[in-house]
């Protein structure tokens, strides 16, 4: 399975993809990704240094007034944050570092219902996510079970929808031809994260 990566800009730095790569996807309203998400991106960038390219996608699935490209932008360039985010952080709830935001940051590009709906956004979806011993039947499932899901969505970050991310903060590990290694949603176990990060880098770098 390959990341369907789609992205308008990248601010705080360049996208330079290397062996290994380390993206988390974020939404600016959502407390869990400044709660563990930033804090687990950068302790793996600080452990593997060189080894692991890491960088942030800022996405949109929900609550779409607040996760915007504007908030998004002023989080990286004041460390500002806004909605639940804040509320959380004022309430002592999470400890903001804007230090710890120092990867580049991608924004994804977001895109309407109607092209969420278009048969090739959904074809391509479903050719990447299938196994080869797929039938018929299961891929027809598959396509049903998809458009019922965009349907429910008026508009959504295309990378998220793309690979049917769960929520935010995600992770990808992926090749730098874009083939996912590892793939987690949320608060994961960082002990079996390193062991299959080393793995991976292992055999890259040798």
């Amino acid at each position: 399975m390959k990341l369907a990566l789609s992205y308008t800009e990248v601010i705080n730095g360049e996208l330079n993809l290397g062996p290994v790569n380390l993206m988390m996807v974020f939404q600016v309203n959502c407390p869990g990704c400044f709660l563990h998400g930033f804090p687990e991106l950068k302790e793996l960038q600080t452990h593997y240094g060189n080894k692991l390219s890491c960088m942030a996608l800022s996405t949109s699935f929900e609550d779409f007034h607040i996760n915007t490209v504007e908030n998004a932008k002023q989080l990286v360039n004041t460390g500002e944050l806004v909605g639940k985010t804040l509320k959380a952080h004022e309430a002592g709830h999470l400890n903001w570092d804007h230090a710890t935001l120092s990867v580049p940051v991608l924004i994804d590009e977001v895109i309407i219902q109607s092209e969420l709906q278009q048969s090739e956004f959904v074809e391509n979806v479903i050719q990447n996510i299938l196994e080869r011993t797929t039938t018929a039947l299961e891929q027809e499932n598959m396509r049903a079970m998809v458009r019922n899901y965009f349907s429910q969505l008026p508009k959504c970050g295309k990378t998220f929808a793309a690979n049917l991310m769960r929520g935010t903060p995600s992770f990808f590990l992926f090749t730098d031809s874009m083939e996912i290694l590892v793939q987690w949603f949320g608060h994961a176990d960082r002990r079996l994260i390193r062991n299959k990060l080393d793995i991976f880098i292992d055999k890259k770098h040798g």
